[in-house]
């Protein structure tokens, strides 16, 4: 049997055998997308009155208010040293992979330092913050199964 391959034709991505002939059904992500997180301004920063608290700051980078893209919106954020991203809870799961830096994980009444290389997951609903401990920033990508960033509405504790 030959191999199916997802073809570019107009207006939506269609899954095609290698024959041309169609599979009958879209792929649910209507276009493929590249993000250099370079290319896009940091959000946050040291705005004291940011719910998540000073020293965060992020950049949405696939999600479907900014590409024409379904099912997850991940990104990238930093945390300074010394700060906390503020205990919080939101519906949907998430989860955290850890680039740089080093830090103390709680989610729930459970708490474990978190370094480079390290994959959290946050169950749906479950409270949860971040704290850099290290003299770096810490540094990680996000993802929320949701087809945008904004449907996550996020209840941060004090």
């Amino acid at each position: 049997m030959d191999a199916c391959a997802i073809m570019h034709d107009e207006p939506d991505l269609e899954v095609r055998c290698p024959g041309g002939e169609s599979m009958g059904f879209p792929l649910f992500a209507p276009r493929p997308a590249i993000v250099d997180q370079a290319d896009l301004e940091w959000e946050g920063g040291e705005d004291a009155s940011l719910a998540a608290g000073e020293g965060i700051r992020w950049k949405v980078l696939i999600a479907g208010e900014r590409t024409e893209t379904r099912g997850l919106a991940t990104g990238i954020a930093e945390v300074a040293p010394g700060a906390e991203l503020m205990c919080h809870r939101h519906e949907p799961a998430e989860i955290y992979f850890i680039v740089s830096g080093r830090g103390e994980m709680d989610i729930g009444d459970w708490s474990q330092p978190v370094g480079p290389g390290c994959a959290v997951y946050i169950p749906p609903d479950v409270r949860h913050a971040l704290r850099c401990t290290g003299a770096e920033p810490l540094v990680l990508v996000f993802a929320f199964p949701r087809d945008r960033f904004d449907e996550i509405a996020y209840h941060f504790e004090r």
